[in-house]
């Protein structure tokens, strides 16, 4: 049906006017259940967003025949659409101009119902606990700062933030955060967007604040999406679904938001800077901060600035697109020189540059009332430009993210849903250096900028690394069906993944060291060598007393280009029933995964129940048992064979001789397949309703177990058939476990508290943390002592070393509570979230001993700091220009009570504290339009 969207218009409001005399006619606290009840469906959603001031349109056919429901008095916007459309599969959807337009409410797997900030009224979710969806709604009013997807997460009470976010050190950062769900590595988590996998599978675990000779730092997600983009974001913590694989900690599931009925679009610009950021820094360092240099010594000063641009419709009654633009720079000045340095030079200042870009479009055909087809295209790159301090040529681009295409097609006849979809991806973890040779000269003349002697220059070279993914996925839902007295609705699903991943070093790079004395740069044969040899004064020795005329290189190491590259396969199916017997729900399920990688085929179990205790359901038991097995890193393998292209001693005794061959390097790093990590959970639960508030209490217990590690030939007491292999190599293996138990109890309210003309919403959530998970990182540097695991005596305990609590993303206790408040008259917006952590914990080794059992044992100490409470706000408003659109604007305050949080301690002698930033401040201003 083709429809007339400007007649329509006209058809709402003529109804709403028609209706307003008989409503003012009755009782006012009996009006709306009596004229609603007797209004077709549609001429009641135009009264009540006429009485409300809010534009609605939407294709008549969609509430044709359907009758209005009575309603209760005195609903806001969003709570009265949801009641005059409770049971109709329909929804409204508020789009970015502030209208609104009606929606079927499809529940498949990659759609599902939504109300502002709670757990899913999907079934699985619902009923088993183990799902917290985040909507739009919520995701528009909260402190959206760097506008990264896992930032939103800080109200999820099974998810802890790297110690470092939100540093003082790093405020002019935008990468996305890093997260642990459940005590699990960061990098151990399932992206998900659309139904596609996003997570970045090539190096996530390589720090991100470190570049190295043979690695490029890295992330857990492939594409650094904006939260703009999305229509909700769902946490699967516990009891997940068979459905999804690939993980440890838990699974992030992304929906990005279809294309509005409506032409209309929006523009706008988001900025934070250091002038409106306090920073909070411990005496110590609060000089040298000032003066920091280089990546890693501090941002004292930094611009970020987020451009948005959207515009949608319908192209036909069918057709619609979207299209939304992101573009996110930050600028970030720092010394050149090292801080000690800066007041006996010349100051000079680099920029540092970080950039982050979202090109997102997204087609959707309702090809029919049963299928629904969908197509997007992302394309997200990032760089990030760092240069070392006192290190002239050592500019670096650090580039990351990608490209994603999506084609995905859901079919729902009345027997069930099916949902096919195919997608494509291509992203990198790279780096392009300003030159691709290191030099270290004696201090000389010219050569001056030395801290100690030595004045360094250059850098390693370029690397690329990238993942190419195509990937398949098909999920069948059957509609419920009775059998043998139980109502069963089954579900299954296969997935298919092809991936390519390489390593490639770009250019051969020289390493050059042992500059010798010379009077001229010119050989025998006239040719004047210009770039390993410099003539100017040469200061060598202790004292730097020693002179010569010039220098030149007798020494280098020679890293050949080369490349490293291997395919994936992997595939996975699973089946699960979700059975309805009385007041029992199962959903038993399994999962199987087999990949060419590791060769091996894991089996996953999945339980989970519920038990309504009483026959209205307010009261359920809830309970799981269940297997995840996690993901595996390209870089175990390509980093197997970097050696081999790496030729050591190289020389030369005089500036007219030719560089010997020199010898090349045993390979010191063997790769052979590993087992698969898993988790092994217990999950037991109580959901309670009570007086219009939902409770849900929950434990959730999970031993993680083959966690990969590295690890040394030594230790593993093995010698691989390789003569390339060094005598003495690195490995990897499964030695890494962790044991976390987490206690939490979520509050929400089951309706918005309407006060004062307000409306709010809310969850209020508190959780116990105990993390058992010492093992290293598989990045981190071997650790002989995780093997041997000796006794320590640890805060005046014996224990034995892996026994430590882990001392990152493990706060033990916190108390998270959102909030979100309409305020409809002054047409704002107001959005809270309050986290209160336990004190941060310093946990190491002080380098003492202590006799125990007969043996000198290590002493180790726990560094305790006073527990944070974190307030971010945001305040949106907005003001409609008749018919010219909208213009807004939002208000973010992080940390608004300007609290000393502690993050971290210094490696130094003085273990001064870091801390978290204080006060800050991002401003957007835009504007709406919709026709």
């Amino acid at each position: 049906m083709t429809v007339n969207l400007p007649r329509l218009r006209l058809s709402l409001l003529a109804t709403a006017l028609a209706a307003t005399p008989a409503l003012a006619q009755s009782p006012p606290d009996e009006s709306l259940h009596v004229q609603r009840s007797i209004l077709s469906l549609g001429s009641a959603l135009g009264a009540f967003a006429a009485e409300h001031g809010v534009a609605l349109s939407f294709d008549p056919a969609l509430t044709r025949g359907r009758q209005a429901p009575s309603i209760a008095t005195g609903l806001d916007v969003d709570a009265g659409f949801d009641a005059l459309l409770h049971g109709s599969g329909l929804r409204a959807v508020r789009r970015a101009d502030g209208s609104y337009t009606l929606q079927r409410a499809q529940v498949s797997a990659g759609a599902r119902r939504t109300s502002t900030l709670h757990v899913p009224g999907q079934d699985a979710g619902s009923t088993f606990g183990g799902s917290l969806q985040l909507d739009r709604s919520y995701v528009a009013a909260q402190a959206a700062g760097n506008g990264d997807i896992t930032r939103l997460l800080r109200i999820h009470p099974a998810v802890q933030f790297d110690n470092a976010d939100q540093g003082s050190f790093s405020p002019g950062e935008i990468r996305p955060a890093e997260i642990s769900i459940n005590g699990a590595k960061f990098y151990q988590n399932a992206f998900i967007v659309d139904g596609m996998n996003f997570n970045n599978d090539i190096d996530p675990g390589a720090d991100p604040e470190v570049y190295r000779l043979f690695s490029v730092p890295g992330g857990s997600q492939a594409l650094a999406l904006d939260s703009s983009l999305l229509e909700d974001i769902t946490v699967h913590d516990s009891n997940v679904s068979a459905a999804y694989g690939g993980f440890n900690g838990g699974v992030v599931e992304a929906s990005t938001r279809r294309p509005s009925r409506t032409f209309s679009g929006r523009l706008s610009t988001q900025s934070s800077r250091s002038s409106w950021t306090r920073y909070h820094l411990d005496s110590t360092v609060a000089d040298s901060y000032q003066k920091a240099s280089g990546a890693n010594d501090g941002q004292p000063e930094f611009k970020k600035t987020t451009t948005r641009a959207d515009l949608e419709g319908y192209l036909t009654d069918r057709i619609g697109v979207l299209a939304s633009f992101t573009r996110k720079r930050s600028t970030i000045p720092t010394y050149n020189l090292q801080s000690h340095l800066v007041d006996d030079a010349h100051p000079e200042k680099q920029i540092q540059r970080r950039s982050i870009d979202n090109l997102f479009v997204k087609a959707v055909w309702e090809a029919s009332d049963t299928l629904d087809i969908e197509a997007s295209f992302t394309r997200a790159p990032e760089e990030s430009h760092y240069f070392r301090s006192n290190v002239p040529g050592a500019g670096i681009d650090i580039i990351g993210g990608g490209r994603q295409a999506m084609l995905k097609a859901t079919w729902s006849p009345q027997w069930g849903t099916l949902t096919q979809q195919v997608g494509w991806s291509s992203t990198e973890q790279s780096r392009h250096p300003q030159s691709a040779d290191y030099m270290s000269w004696h201090w000389a003349e010219g050569k001056d900028w030395g801290a100690s002697g030595s004045s360094l220059e250059g850098e390693f070279g370029d690397i690329d690394q990238a993942q190419k993914t195509l990937q398949y996925r098909a999920d069948l839902i059957l509609a419920p069906r009775r059998w043998l007295g139980m109502e069963h609705r089954f579900a299954t699903g296969v997935q298919y993944q092809h991936q390519d991943v390489d390593y490639e070093r770009l250019d051969d790079t020289y390493i050059y060291v042992s500059p010798a004395r010379t009077t001229s740069c010119t050989n025998k044969a006239g040719i004047t060598d210009t770039q390993t040899c410099w003539m100017g004064l040469t200061r060598t020795g202790r004292a730097n007393t020693s002179n010569w005329p010039g220098q030149f290189f007798t020494s280098r190491t020679y890293y050949t280009r080369g490349r490293l590259d291997f395919q994936i396969d992997s595939w996975s199916a699973y089946a699960e029933d979700s059975i309805r017997a009385g007041r029992l729900s199962l959903r038993p399920g399994l999962r199987i995964d087999h990949d060419s990688y590791m060769q091996h085929t894991t089996v996953a179990p999945r339980l989970a129940m519920s038990l309504d205790l009483d026959t209205a359901g307010d009261t359920q038991l809830i309970a799981g048992a269940n297997r995840y097995y996690g993901r595996n890193a390209a870089t175990w393998r390509l980093r197997d064979g970097l050696d081999r292209l790496q030729y050591r001693n190289q020389r030369r005794p005089t500036l007219d001789s030719e560089w010997t061959a020199g010898t090349q390097t045993a390979n010191g790093l063997h790769f052979d397949r590993l087992r698969i990590a898993y988790d092994d959970e217990l999950m037991l639960g109580v959901k309670q309703q009570w007086k219009g508030w939902e409770f849900l209490g929950k434990v959730v217990n999970r031993k993680g177990r083959d966690q990969v590690v590295r690890s040394s030939s030594r230790v593993q007491d093995e010698r691989a058939d390789d003569p390339s292999l060094a005598t003495h190599y690195e490995t990897w293996s499964n030695d890494g476990r962790s044991e976390t138990q987490i206690i939490s109890l979520t509050v929400r309210p089951l309706h918005r508290l309407q006060f004062g003309g307000t409306s709010t919403t809310g969850l209020l959530a508190l959780d116990w943390t105990d993390s058992r998970s010492s093992a290293p990182d598989y990045e981190d540097d071997f650790s002989t002592a995780y093997y041997e695991n000796p006794i320590i005596r640890y805060d005046g305990s014996y224990i034995r070393y892996r026994d430590r609590p882990a001392d990152n993303f493990n706060r033990p206790w916190t108390a998270r509570l959102a909030t979100t408040t309409h305020i409809p008259a002054a047409r704002l917006t107001w959005g809270n979230t309050l986290r209160y952590r336990a004190g941060y914990r310093a946990i190491r080794d002080t380098g003492l001993k202590d006799v125990h059992d007969g043996q000198s044992v290590a002493v180790w100490e726990r560094r305790r700091f006073a527990p944070s409470l974190i307030w971010d706000m945001r305040i949106g408003w907005e003001q409609p220009l008749s018919t010219m659109g909208t213009v807004f604007a939002n208000v973010d305050v992080f940390n608004v009570l300007d609290r000393r949080a502690v993050n971290g301690v210094s490696s130094s002698v003085s273990r001064a504290p870091y801390y978290e930033m204080g006060r800050s401040f991002w401003l957007e201003v835009g504007y709406r339009f919709c026709r």
